[in-house]
């Protein structure tokens, strides 16, 4: 009777353990899925950088944590191109490149940034087109990969084929904002190429 006994206190220990990862694994999860959606590194796992240093991983218990770094492991992780939580089996590499150019002044820009191609994507694509079109100039050709959009500033609204679509003040300083800083980086990267 005492071997019995025994078993069943090893089992009854083993149990316990288990049960006790479990909630671990729970705990820690819920803690860094909190911290990843806020921008924020995550506390509960190891951090492992790749060979390269592009690909920054984070183990936890039953989920990892990849991040793309825009420059190095180091800079903080706000900066990040691409970040993904799921499963240790979970795979995840960076979505393909957008490609956008703007044309406007006689000039052509090329939207090379990952967070401003992202933007200005996310803009284009999710604002709703009606029918009515104004009678605006057209101040800036843009192109995202195959489709044109023509940006009317002076009725606050973006053009896509027969159909128009309003910008908010905020939709029409970001998308200009974005135009303007690319510009001024392919103006010095050609001033220091000279």
């Amino acid at each position: 009777m005492g071997e019995d006994t025994k078993i069943m206190k090893k089992k009854k220990w083993i149990v316990i353990i288990i049960i006790l990862i479990i909630i671990s694994a729970m705990i820690t999860n819920y803690v860094d899925s909190a911290r990843v959606t806020t921008g924020h590194e995550p506390q509960c796992a190891i951090k492992r950088v790749s060979l390269d240093g592009r690909k920054v991983t984070y183990w936890g218990l039953g989920y990892k944590v990849i991040r793309y770094v825009s420059v190095s492991p180091e800079e903080p992780y706000e900066n990040n191109i691409g970040t993904k939580m799921g499963n240790w089996f979970m795979k995840y590499e960076l979505p393909k490149q957008i490609t956008i150019s703007v044309e406007y002044n006689g000039k052509t820009v090329e939207i090379r940034d990952y967070h401003d191609s992202n933007q200005l994507y996310n803009i284009l694509v999710n604002l709703k087109y009606d029918s009515e079109l104004c009678n605006g100039i057209d101040t800036h050709k843009i192109m995202l990969d195959s489709e044109v959009y023509y940006l009317k500033e002076s009725c606050m609204e973006i053009q896509k084929g027969m159909k128009q679509a309003k910008l908010t003040k905020e939709d029409l300083a970001t998308i200009l904002e974005i135009i303007d800083r690319n510009c001024k980086n392919t103006t010095q990267i050609k001033t220091s190429m000279l």
